[in-house]
């Protein structure tokens, strides 16, 4: 039987299922279904993965499900992090026993310094398009990586992280996008920015099967995984959705045209 978990450490949805899931491999289920999954994840984080009104008495196995079927970018049969062997049967991939092992030791959820909510001017993605061979196996550049680190390492990102309800107000999103009074940025052209630099980095570790973005020439720097650039497409689809009056840019629609 897998015990629930005790560490105060606060994961991501998909970190926990990862987790869950080296719980159940340690416990000698090299193979486990779904609702092995379902409640391995719900013995980690109730709150999370409970049944809604009954958190504490039952798992909530759509929940679970919700986050390892289809095509999500950060799911983690998606990453190959978990392997699906046969229906409702899964197993830990070699992958996602490292990923799951630098969950554990910190690696993957290093300590953020506390940082003041202020507006700063962001560089624009598009100078990074003509730095990386489009779509192919190119090492990525400085520009790449600083580019994506201005948006990772934000702290509007890492709340929303552990409180999906952030942010409440447009003006944490604006701080967010880099928005500042007397500079003239578009805000859906700066979320399309953003979005255009994530995949970008996204596709240069899914072309050299790695799992994180580095600076380049021994610098320092925290790597930036897999795993926070689809929680950032993630998280631009939220603020797109939460606050449509600036963000959700409709085409307008055609005239109708009248024959005599």
């Amino acid at each position: 039987m897998v015990m629930p978990a005790t560490s105060e450490q606060k994961y991501t949805a998909v970190q926990t299922i990862l987790l869950a899931a080296e719980d159940l491999t340690k416990a000698g289920y090299l193979e486990f279904s779904e609702f092995d999954l379902t409640v391995a994840a719900w013995n980690r984080d109730r709150a999370k993965f409970g049944l809604r009104g009954y958190s504490d008495k039952y798992p909530d196995h759509k929940r679970v499900m919700m986050e390892i079927m289809g095509q999500k970018p950060n799911s983690p049969v998606y990453r190959k992090l978990l392997e699906k062997l046969r229906p409702n049967t899964y197993r830990l991939t070699p992958a996602g026993k490292d990923q799951a092992r630098r969950l554990r030791t910190g690696a993957d959820n290093p300590p953020k310094p506390a940082a003041p909510v202020v507006a700063v001017p962001v560089a624009p993605a598009a100078p990074v398009r003509a730095t990386v061979a489009a779509r192919t196996g190119a090492a990525p550049s400085r520009d790449l990586y600083e580019v994506v680190a201005q948006y990772t390492g934000r702290p509007e990102f890492r709340r929303w992280q552990d409180h999906p309800e952030e942010p409440r107000d447009w003006a944490t999103a604006s701080v967010f996008l880099g928005l500042q009074k007397g500079f003239d940025v578009d805000p859906v052209e700066r979320v399309e920015e953003i979005r255009e630099s994530i995949k970008l980095a996204m596709d240069w570790c899914n072309q050299t099967e790695t799992s994180h973005l580095s600076r380049t020439g021994g610098q320092p720097g925290s790597p930036i995984h897999f795993n926070d650039l689809a929680g950032m497409l993630d998280f631009l689809q939220v603020l797109t959705q939460r606050f449509p009056n600036h963000l959700d840019r409709k085409p307008a629609k055609p005239k109708k045209r009248f024959e005599d």
